[in-house]
């Protein structure tokens, strides 16, 4: 614009130079007229011009966003009246979204905040290079593309669809487009996903055991009837509850590390044991076997799984246990003694202690098993722990048994005098596995009467051969 003046006013001074020139006081009033006349219309056309272009520039303008806006109405007007899950995206922006595209992905009511939202946000990172690999063909200008890609749930889950791409205008705008997807389950033909449908409802309402679904936030939300048969709690009122609220409090924290484990995607699959509280306040031992609903390592999914009801075999291996006392179980309640199994180190660490280690140190079991901070050493009296040392050491060379009196040292500092008797346990190879005994008490009872129990307990456990 600024150089179409310019060239005006140029034009204009040469004009008026040349006519000064050739000016003629004896010319005709009609030439001076005329040349007066064309400097008039020369400057009138210069002022239309500036006046008049930046309107029509603007209007031009106004006009092709108009059909760029109108491409991307008719987009949504076309989306809205679709069944289907259906968005207007713009490269890779969502510009609009039906209610049943929303609803699909668990977002009713949410259009405002996936406005202007990047598609990627939408689909599994696994799948990001497919979407690309879509958008940038030469060939989705022509004809519709369909993938299959897993879409992202709300809460994190992934659900596998069937994309397409329509564009909206080839010729004006080359990346808008109409996305349309369908979950794969919905292409089945209608007579055999009915049949099928018939036959998993009716195995899954008849089984025994409990089917159950949780979503990743761990709330119920599928159950079979075996639920409310065994729990009695009925199932409408037990949906989108946290599903450790029906399991015993003890049991919580081992569930709520294998569960979540699954629905973090770090384990695929478990099986353990647990107790649910029923509606009357009983508690039922189940077996559970659950596994995610993705088999991508780390991605977060829901979980699926079984619910097997092992009351009664837990009450029948109680009674059986109840049952089967030996003799060492009638002796060793009677007698101040702790049974042991230990490593051969500097410390004698415990893997195992019996019941009676309380009565003999004051420590609870738990207390001194595989534990980093117990030094059973520390317990004998100083001037013991040389001569015990070298006593046990010498008849594990030898491979024999082991017996000494010493003293220790009871959590309260009380001194005690205490019988050990041992021995080692060896593998094919003369290889050193690990030390198994008892500690006696000999501190207030008559030693007599206590060496004559520890031989009646000794006599009755099976011997270990020394290989």
């Amino acid at each position: 614009m600024s150089l179409l003046l310019f060239c005006l006013i140029l034009l204009s001074t040469i004009f008026s130079v040349v006519f000064g020139f050739w000016w003629d006081s004896t010319a005709p009033f009609k030439i001076h007229l005329s040349v007066l006349a064309s400097l008039l219309a020369v400057f009138l056309s210069a002022i239309l011009i500036i006046n008049i272009y930046p309107r029509v520039q603007r209007r031009a303008s106004t006009a092709n966003q108009n059909s760029n806006l109108d491409n991307i109405a008719w987009g949504h007007d076309i989306s809205s009246k679709l069944s289907t899950p259906a968005a207007v995206i713009e490269g890779y922006n969502i510009k609009f979204a039906n209610n049943a595209f929303l609803k699909e992905l668990g977002m009713s009511g949410m259009r405002e905040f996936i406005a202007d939202m990047p598609l990627t946000n939408l689909i599994h990172p696994s799948n990001h290079h497919t979407l690309t690999e879509l958008l940038s063909q030469p060939d989705v200008q022509q004809a519709n593309e369909t993938v299959m890609l897993r879409m992202l749930y709300v809460d994190g889950t992934t659900i596998p669809v069937h994309m397409s791409l329509s564009p909206l205008d080839a010729a004006e705008k080359a990346n808008q487009f109409l996305l349309q997807f369908s979950a794969t389950t919905s292409v089945e033909p209608a007579s055999t996903s009915a049949s099928n449908d018939l036959s998993y409802h009716m195995l899954v309402d008849r089984i025994e055991q409990i089917v159950f679904q949780i979503n990743v936030d761990q709330e119920l939300i599928f159950l079979n009837p075996s639920w409310e048969r065994i729990l009695d709690y009925p199932i409408d009122e037990c949906m989108d509850k946290p599903f450790f609220s029906f399991i015993h409090p003890e049991d919580i924290p081992l569930a709520e590390a294998r569960l979540n484990a699954l629905t973090e995607g770090k384990r695929q699959q478990c099986q353990f044991e647990l107790r649910l509280i029923a509606k009357n306040g009983r508690s039922h031992w189940f077996e559970i076997r659950s596994s995610t609903t993705s088999k991508l390592k780390g991605e977060r999914s829901s979980i699926i799984g079984t619910l097997t009801d092992i009351s009664k075999m837990k009450l029948s291996s109680a009674g059986r246990k109840a049952n089967s006392h030996s003799v060492t179980d009638m002796i060793m309640p009677n007698v101040p003694c702790m049974l042991y199994r230990c490593k051969n180190d500097r410390n004698w660490t415990f893997d195992f202690v019996s019941e009676g280690c309380l009565e003999v140190t004051e420590y609870q079991p738990y207390e001194i098993t595989n534990s980093l901070h117990f030094n059973y050493m520390q317990l004998i009296y100083p001037e013991d722990q040389q001569r015990v040392w070298e006593h046990v050491q010498n008849q594990i060379i030898k491979q024999r048994s082991y017996q000494i009196v010493y003293r220790i040292l009871t959590r309260s500092n009380k001194v005690k005098w205490v019988l050990e008797r041992g021995k080692g346990v060896f593998s094919g190879s003369d290889e050193l596995l690990t030390l198994e005994g008892v500690i006696i008490d000999i501190t207030c009872d008559s030693y007599d009467e206590l060496t004559t129990g520890l031989e009646q307990i000794m006599n009755s456990a099976p011997e270990t051969d020394h290989h």
